[in-house]
């Protein structure tokens, strides 16, 4: 809680510097800066490295960096010494004393040394146990904790000015570097079809460009001071000061100005925010605008307004995700990003390879992947040094390095079976242990020859298995936006909404631009309708809208059945899955439940099972994700956003950005409690499953017996029974022939 709300107040504080134009001064955690964590450094000498981004739009007259520290007390203070750096320039020294092994540091940063990107900082640490020459540099003893969890920056800020340069889209605005002031109003002259369409892709875009920050999607009809502005209109609803030929060139067109305010009855600019302009003279050319803004690989110039040619980005295909892997292929480590790579010392840092599995891969128990090595290791090591390979934390095999004279390997085999793999991101991590040959006291001890190398050219072999998964799974659409992210440009999706309101469109896109996000890719192929119409329409569909405007149609199929009220109902022997032990409340109940059924969620427990029904609907401050099969198409589904309050739907398509409730997410219902400020969630699978895919032969008779058990289980006995019978009557004749010869 005490970082959510340093965090709010740092973000209240960007946003009235960057509203007022006025310095501001900062406090952020480092954790929200890196991904750092609480380390531990080893060993006479050890270091620990991390960037701190700068995005353009600071500038910093002012740095300090606050953290805390905890050493071994057999320390020396003589000899032991902590350094940091930024850009290998020393900024503090520490003595580690024994006597008083806590400490606090505050490391002043000269302005100059931040510069725009990430810049590498370090802490390096020397520490001794004792002055005599015959210490064990890797004793137990020496360490130090530093407490990277609890350390924070206090930057003092002053606001860049926009620059006037289309290309400020990529490198300026949108600048993933920036954690703060993500906030981004987006304004439409009406909610069409052909505007939501160019919206989605303008939105998008943001969250494309953001990486894997969390953009703040707005929209309104209005410009909104104070914040940055993207204009999507065609040139027939431009406002008179932009559509002037000397603004803005004919065609499709982008352009970048800074934001015109209404100060009394002048229109002044503010030069610290920005207003984006896509149009163009009719929808095609608005749409070209805005893939044009979406497209990362797209050259942008650098003039204040530009006429947008053809966009094309790269031939993609089914499945194709960014950074994805796919069946039946080899990659090498240099195509996964991972050039040649040499370990060094006795416990250098891992070798990490992330490897993303589109969600309907079928990962089968009886096929493997496999990982061949080309790896070199010098000689005079112990022989209980080892590389170890791990997958997403878990052992998977080792490679011992025992050969005293070092050793060569040319296609060395690491079987993984494809079953312990996850849709979505893994990790491949390889660890080298490197020993010394002579670890004794008071013996010279060499480590200039603890070297391992792993060559770029090693592979990752993919088995060749069918796209074939049982549904529903909520947990896969935040992998990635699965199944509406099946084609990348998401070209077999659509977006429905079931209300004509800003919250609800904003709602939409905010679902459009996580799914981009998750994929990697921007929804050129997305299409947007404005009713429900499932039978003619087969495509995975997207649903947003209140509870009251949803159409009874859009929700029979639904886990929850019903409007008025809403039923849900809970499998004998099954329980919600909720990340608290408390009571759940997220269920306000009808005006005349039923007596045999529980009233509210409040009734039932996480930690014990439940069966029965839940009648009522969602309460305020509730929101609700679901997923179902499509009522007129069995290879389709449909996902499903709803509240009781379009201004509901709207936190709630904030919510699904929030990591808890990604993590909290599965099953076919996911219930968010908005009002808390960790989103307290409950997950279940309510409705029935299906399978979605081609699964092949094997794994159709897998989906038959698992899908209907009772029928496979009588068709087995039926068979048994056939044959027993044939046996039989073989039996019975061979009997015959023996008894009576003439018959045979």
């Amino acid at each position: 809680m005490r970082c959510l709300k340093m965090l709010l107040i740092a973000g209240a504080l960007v946003a009235l510097m960057f509203g007022t134009a006025a310095a501001a001064t900062l406090q952020i955690p480092l954790k929200k800066l890196a991904p750092v964590q609480d380390h531990q450094l080893r060993g006479s000498m050890d270091n620990y490295n991390f960037t701190i981004p700068i995005p353009e739009r600071w500038k910093v007259s002012k740095a300090t960096l606050h953290f805390s520290y905890v050493n071994s007390s057999a320390l020396i203070p003589r000899n032991s010494r902590l350094v940091f750096t930024v850009h290998e320039q020393p900024l503090a020294q520490v003595r580690l004393n024994p006597d008083t092994p806590e400490g606090d540091v505050i490391v002043p940063i000269p302005a100059a040394l931040l510069k725009t990107g990430y810049n590498p900082c370090s802490f390096w640490i020397a520490q001794h146990y004792t002055d005599e020459q015959c210490e064990d540099p890797f004793a137990p003893e020496l360490w130090t904790w530093l407490k990277l969890g609890e350390a924070y920056f206090v930057f003092e800020l002053e606001p860049v000015p926009v620059p006037r340069r289309v290309s400020a889209i990529a490198d300026f605005l949108f600048d993933p570097r920036n954690i703060f002031d993500t906030r981004v109003n987006l304004v439409l002259p009406e909610l069409t079809p052909a505007y939501l369409k160019a919206a989605s892709l303008v939105a998008a875009g943001i969250a494309l460009r953001y990486e894997y920050r969390t953009p703040e999607i707005l929209l309104s009809r209005t410009i909104e001071p104070g914040l940055d502005n993207v204009l999507i209109a065609s040139a027939k609803d431009l406002p008179p000061f932009i559509a002037d030929p000397a603004a803005l060139p004919g065609g499709p067109a982008l352009a970048v100005r800074h934001l015109p305010e209404k100060r009394g009855d002048a229109t002044v600019e503010t030069s610290h925010r920005a207003l984006v302009v896509a149009s163009g003279k009719d929808d095609a050319e608005l749409e070209t605008a805005c893939r044009a803004f979406a497209a990362w690989s797209y050259p942008l110039p650098d003039s204040a307004a530009a006429r947008i040619g053809n966009v094309r980005l790269p031939e993609i295909g089914e499945h194709m995700l960014q950074k994805g892997l796919l069946p039946g292929k080899t990659y090498t480590f240099a195509s996964l990003g991972t050039r040649t790579v040499e370990f060094r010392n006795i416990a250098p840092p891992p070798l990490n390879i992330d490897m993303r599995f589109p969600s309907d891969l079928y990962l089968s128990p009886n096929t493997f992947v496999s990982v061949i090595l080309h790896m070199a290791y010098d000689a005079a090591m112990r022989s209980d040094s080892v590389l170890n390979v791990r997958l997403n934390g878990k052992f998977i095999s080792g490679v011992r390095l025992d050969n005293p004279k070092g050793d060569y390997f040319r296609g060395y085999r690491v079987d993984i079976p494809l079953s312990s793999f996850k849709a979505g991101m893994n990790q491949l991590s390889f660890e080298a242990e490197l020993t010394p040959l002579h670890t004794d006291k008071c013996t010279l001890i060499q480590t200039e020859n603890l070297r391992l190398t792993i060559f770029e050219d090693s592979t990752v072999v993919l088995p060749e298995v069918p796209y074939w998964i049982k549904m529903p799974q909520l947990d896969l659409f935040f992998h990635d936006a699965y199944p509406i992210g099946r084609w990348p440009d998401q070209r077999e999706a659509a977006v429905v909404l079931t209300e004509d309101s800003l919250a609800a469109a904003n709602a939409a896109l905010n679902v459009v631009a996580l799914s981009a996000q998750k994929i990697g890719f921007p929804p050129f192929g997305l299409t947007w309708l404005t009713s429900y119409e499932p039978e003619k329409t087969r495509l995975d569909l997207l649903v947003a809208g209140a509870l009251p405007t949803l159409p009874k149609s859009a929700i029979e199929r639904a886990p929850i059945g019903g409007v008025d009220p809403l039923r849900l109902v809970f499998p004998q022997m099954s329980r919600p899955q909720a990340r608290s032990d408390e009571p759940i409340r997220f269920w306000s109940p009808s005006p005349s439940p039923s007596s045999q059924t529980p009233q509210n969620l409040s009734d039932v427990r996480a930690d014990s099972p439940v069966a029965g029904e839940l009648s009522g609907t969602l309460g305020p401050g509730r929101a609700a994700l679901m997923q179902f099969q499509h009522p007129a198409h069995a290879d389709r589904t449909v996902t499903l956003l709803t509240a009781g309050v379009p201004e509901d739907l709207l936190a709630g398509s904030r919510a699904l950005w929030n990591p808890m409730v990604q993590g909290g997410s599965r099953g076919d219902l996911l219930l968010i409690n908005l009002e808390k400020p960790d989103y307290e969630t409950l997950a279940h699978l309510v409705g029935p499953s299906y399978y979605l895919g081609n699964p092949g032969r094997i794994p159709a008779v897998h989906n038959f017996i698992n899908t209907h058990p009772l029928l496979a289980l009588a068709g087995l006995l039926l068979l048994l029974l056939v044959l027993c019978a044939l046996i039989l009557r073989i039996l019975k004749r061979r009997r015959r022939q023996r008894l009576d010869p003439s018959q045979s």
